[in-house]
């Protein structure tokens, strides 16, 4: 899929429907999102990139690094990272298997607009190391996993050992644990 010929800053149709076809991704692949929030434009912000809930938690939207404002690969990468968080928004931080799950589809996504930006922060690696030990591969995993608990992050080890029974228990462990960026 070509990127656009805009810069990003300046071109907030193409964000959305950049979002709006992320999303359409990811729900092909992992599960409907939850319908009852709503999904904002993507802005670009001092904090990003990262998931910001309304006051309310009735709805979220993207936050994207202003490192992506004049570069459609860097937002191709953040977006679709943030994506995977946005079919299921909460408040505060989410387990090691949503964030392993959000690089994989990241990874994932990138071919298809014919670009390849590699995952360098080792908390993030190490998220998705552990996402890869599942059957059938990150997101088909995490696709049984949403099915059947509705969200990555209500996961806990005794779910997950009923639903890979496989997998060794201390990664499974690991996966249900809150994420810490920076750590590892």
């Amino acid at each position: 899929m070509p990127l656009p010929a805009t810069q990003p800053v300046n071109d907030p149709a193409g964000l959305w429907a950049l979002q709006l076809e992320l999303l359409t991704m990811a729900e092909s692949l992992l599960g409907p999102r939850d319908a009852s929030k709503k999904i904002y434009q993507p802005r670009f912000t001092d904090q990003g990139p990262q998931l910001r809930n309304t006051p309310g938690l009735d709805g979220a939207g993207v936050e994207l690094s202003r490192n992506g404002q004049r570069y459609w690969p860097t937002v191709v990468f953040e977006m679709s990272h943030e994506t995977v968080h946005l079919l299921n928004p909460i408040a505060g931080n989410t387990n090691n298997l949503e964030e392993g799950v959000a690089v994989a589809f990241s990874l994932h996504v990138q071919p298809s607009y014919g670009i390849s930006i590699p995952v360098a922060m080792p908390s993030y690696l190490y998220a998705l190391r552990l996402v890869q030990a599942l059957p059938a591969g990150p997101l088909a995993a995490a696709a049984r996993v949403r099915r059947q608990l509705g969200s990555l992050s209500a996961a806990t080890p005794q779910c997950l050992a009923e639903l890979f029974p496989e997998v060794d228990g201390g990664v499974l462990a690991k996966l249900a644990e809150g994420f810490v960026r920076g750590a590892v």
